[in-house]
């Protein structure tokens, strides 16, 4: 092997080792075959899911983001979606790419006080 090759080798094993994150089974975002795919985000604030109640269109991706400093998760009724890992910090992001409601909460917190609907067109 090349310098060079070497190189663009040890390139591509930080970049792909920088990539890594705890969500492992987070969706890809950005351009997709027909342009860049459209996000909705919301923000996870102590105790809370602002908005609580958000609206796509199939395709579109929606983003988590958390904001306040107590420990939650999203886990979505649906367990094929897939859920996020509970934590402080960070984001999590899910495609939708069919019609329906889905509805999500926060197991540190319970369905009562922390809950919310994706409802896709």
């Amino acid at each position: 092997m090349n310098r060079v090759s070497q190189l663009s080798a040890v390139v591509v094993i930080v970049v792909l080792g920088a990539c890594g994150g705890d969500d492992a089974q987070q969706q890809p975002t950005g351009p997709g075959p027909s342009g860049p795919t459209a996000t909705t985000s919301v923000n996870i604030i102590d105790n809370g899911f602002s908005p609580s109640s958000n609206s796509a269109t199939a395709g579109q991706s929606v983003t988590w983001s958390w904001t306040g400093n107590n420990p939650h998760n999203v886990t979505f009724d649906d367990p094929a979606i897939g859920n996020s890992s509970t934590k402080t910090s960070g984001g999590f992001t899910r495609s939708f790419p069919t019609a329906g409601s889905f509805t999500y909460f926060c197991t540190v917190h319970g369905r009562s006080i922390m809950s919310g609907t994706v409802t896709v067109n």
